[in-house]
């Protein structure tokens, strides 16, 4: 009878204090998700079917990272056209990334105003050492960025069946006889546009398809070597680099009035209505893709070559609260598993690291090997961004028939004066 007593009470009490396990349970479990860290990484798209893959792609690829490290990881893709807005409103509000992607012209204002922190603390010296680029990162004293799209040159595309039909014998090298193969398309093959350019393009970028090459072909520079003025004036190469672009507007007839409407030429060079585009290397599979006979030139040559190239970078924000993870989040993404997985998957670049194998197009492999003395990056430099947004447009105003070329440049370097100032 005692034994049943007791049994009886133990149960009693097991039941009365269930309650409280439960509620304790509940707790524990609360507790676990407060103990998650948020972590927020913007990036621009990168694949050529829209925004929504390189989502997909990231949040699949970084999830594993993200549960062992207990951390909520936010993922914002952010078109190019809004892109530097939205950085300067995040970081002026203190809503910007722990994790964040930059191109070389954003770079100067916000190590300026202190923004970005120094990566270097955070790397060992044989994660230094397997970088092919890591160096590039190093601006203005310190270790700011991480290289992590680089190459993806800007090249001449031709249309090889357009060429052909319009009796163009071999690839121009030289910008006298680039013009001589427009007129000739523009004469033999009427009905498609000899060289499409994108000066709708919202973007400041459209300079690295439609004017910096050639800058850089004619003996000019955009900036000074220190950053601190621009170059535009040391010679005549801006005027004629723009002269260039002026005349194959309005004295040869070979970039027409649509060109001006355009905000991209790819879709248009896949249909195969365009002879010649300047585009980015990654364009080159999506071609084949859309079966065009392609080839390509390197650069055109005028004064010397040169080649657009990227070095654009992941950084850590200097405000985030979690610097650690964010570094250790950046060297989970640049690593050769989830590069190589990225360079086949979502986009071709060159490998970034010494343990990737080479992903990008075969077609560019002797470029990158051959042609690097005629690589330039984008400088960086104060007020790049607003100076460039600036030259951008000057020089549609310009291809709109609206100031000379001496005037666009003029005005450029009127503004930047203002800005450096």
């Amino acid at each position: 009878m005692k034994k049943t007593v007791l049994i009886i009470s133990i149960l009693a009490i097991c039941a009365s204090l269930s309650p409280l396990f439960a509620q304790g349970s509940k707790e524990t479990a609360a507790t676990d998700t407060a103990k998650k860290t948020d972590l927020l990484l913007w990036l621009p798209p990168f694949a050529s079917s829209g925004d929504t893959l390189d989502e997909q792609f990231w949040s699949t690829t970084l999830a594993p990272w993200a549960k062992e490290n207990n951390v909520n990881l936010s993922i914002e893709i952010t078109p190019w056209g809004g892109y530097e807005e939205k950085y300067l409103t995040g970081f002026a509000s203190g809503d910007g990334p722990d994790v964040g992607y930059m191109y070389m012209q954003m770079f100067d204002d916000y190590i300026e105003m202190g923004a970005l922190e120094n990566l270097d603390p955070y790397f060992t010296q044989a994660e230094k050492d397997n970088y092919y680029y890591y160096d590039q990162g190093k601006i203005k004293g310190a270790q700011y960025a991480l290289p992590f799209v680089v190459g993806n040159a800007r090249v001449m595309y031709a249309n090889m069946d357009i060429l052909k039909k319009a009796g163009v014998t071999k690839l121009p090298q030289t910008w006298d006889e680039f013009i001589q193969a427009c007129l000739l398309i523009k004469k033999n093959v009427p009905d498609v546009t000899p060289f499409g350019q994108a000066w709708a393009d919202p973007s400041i970028g459209l300079l690295d398809d439609n004017y910096f090459p050639y800058l850089w072909q004619a003996g000019g520079k955009i900036y000074n070597d220190e950053g601190t003025k621009l170059a535009l004036m040391d010679n005549d190469a801006a005027i004629v680099a723009a002269q260039f672009l002026y005349d194959l507007r309005f004295k040869y007839g070979i970039i027409d009035e649509a060109e001006l409407g355009r905000t991209t030429v790819r879709d248009d060079f896949k249909q195969g209505t365009i002879a010649f585009a300047c585009m980015d290397a990654k364009t080159g599979q999506r071609l084949t893709d859309a079966g065009i006979n392609w080839d390509f030139i390197p650069s055109l040559e005028k004064k010397t070559k040169a080649i657009w190239v990227a070095s654009d970078a992941l950084i850590i924000n200097s405000a985030s609260k979690h610097k650690d993870l964010a570094a250790s989040l950046i060297k989970t993404i640049t690593s050769a598993p989830i590069m190589t997985k990225f360079h086949t998957e979502v986009a071709q670049f060159t490998p970034i690291s010494r343990d990737e194998v080479y992903n990008d197009n075969p077609q560019f492999k002797d470029m990158y090997e051959q042609d690097t003395a005629y690589f330039h990056t984008l400088p960086v430099a104060k007020g790049s961004a607003t100076i460039m947004d600036n030259m951008c447009k000057n020089l549609q105003l310009m291809m709109m028939g609206e100031v000379s070329p001496e005037k666009a440049i003029q005005m450029t370097m009127d503004y930047s004066k203002n800005v450096l100032n």
